[in-house]
């Protein structure tokens, strides 16, 4: 089992990533070691995007077998703000791009570099931060940045998959629950059921925290994804084809995911950065057009299976397109 956790890297390890392996062979979740990070606002914004992705795991457990699915269904998903889903993706993406050890490597040797001072240019840490602020695109162009770059577009593509298959089992269902008496059935006002999942949203509170361990190497510390639990794992979609960016804007997002990567595997992160990069304005419009679809859509339902057609479309698929065109899918 041990032997086991020490190959999740893949890489050599450090006494601190030896101890974070020895916690996820015995526990499963993260020890507070060395290789902790000290800022963790990275995890914090992930965890927006991580608890769409525990709603999704939810209401795929619920069975079609009365009106609470698409119930719950509605609560859940009408509680996203969309802001916190195209941030959070963004930030989740950034862990997935920290974890892959090519890139980790690519950073230890840049950190490696020596400066010279009669030309002004900075070595080390204070020199690639440097580089990560005069140049948004250097992160992309070191090497291993590839194999982060396929990491993010596999995550995005298997997301989108596995989001999507759920959106189509409700629009399946939907015509189903017509051959049901109780999915025919006349629910509460649309009003009534807008306001209720206005209140869910109110009171749910934040998102959990991340329980995983951290490898630390010269320096350079990297997220094990492989040890999460639940929705923070990287395998969390399902099986499908890799993406490809496509539009040139999608290589902005990513240069925001590799500059967020590196500084957070090198230490020098915080709040004002990630609020600066963990953005993604092309799906956030893109989620705000689809949440008022979604209410609009909820405003005209009478019936479950009307629900179900309208969480389908707009609370799922809608939601894998606007957050997959990074990878070549979806908004236009």
């Amino acid at each position: 089992m041990l032997r086991n956790a020490f190959a999740i890297r893949g890489r050599r390890l450090s006494g601190a990533a030896v101890f974070a392996a020895v916690a996820v062979a015995a526990t499963g979740v993260s020890a507070d070691t060395l290789a902790q990070p000290k800022d963790t606002s990275l995890e914090r914004a992930a965890a927006d995007y991580v608890r769409f992705r525990e709603d999704v795991a939810a209401i795929e457990a619920m069975p079609f077998d009365n009106a609470n699915v698409t119930r719950e269904a509605h609560r859940r998903f009408a509680a996203h703000e969309p802001a916190g889903i195209a941030g959070g993706w963004v930030a989740y993406a950034a862990l997935v791009a920290a974890d892959t050890p090519e890139f980790a490597e690519a950073l230890k040797k840049e950190m490696d570099k020596k400066g010279n001072r009669r030309k002004g240019k900075l070595g080390g840490k204070d020199g690639l931060i440097s580089n990560l602020a005069q140049n948004p695109s250097f992160a992309r162009g070191l090497p291993g940045a590839d194999k982060a770059v396929e990491a993010v577009l596999a995550m995005t593509a298997k997301d989108g998959a596995r989001i999507t298959a759920l959106g189509e089992a409700f629009k399946e269902q939907a015509y189903a629950m017509q051959k049901t008496k109780w999915g025919k059935q006349r629910i509460a006002s649309s009003q009534k059921r807008l306001n209720e999942a206005a209140s869910y949203h109110k009171g749910r509170g934040a998102p959990a925290a991340p329980e995983f361990a951290h490898a630390a190497d010269d320096g350079v510390i990297a997220p094990v994804l492989a040890s999460a639990k639940g929705e923070w794992a990287a395998d969390w979609g399902a099986t499908a084809p890799a993406g490809r960016m496509t539009e040139a804007n999608a290589e902005v997002i990513m240069d925001r995911i590799l500059n967020l990567a590196a500084r957070y595997s090198t230490n020098t992160l915080n709040p004002k950065i990630v609020n600066v990069y963990a953005k993604n304005n092309k799906s956030q419009r893109c989620l705000e057009m689809s949440k008022l679809t979604l209410d609009q859509c909820i405003a005209a339902t009478r019936t479950p299976y009307e629900e179900a057609f309208c969480l389908g479309e707009h609370a799922l698929n809608d939601i894998a397109s606007c957050t997959g065109w990074v990878g070549g899918a979806g908004a236009s």
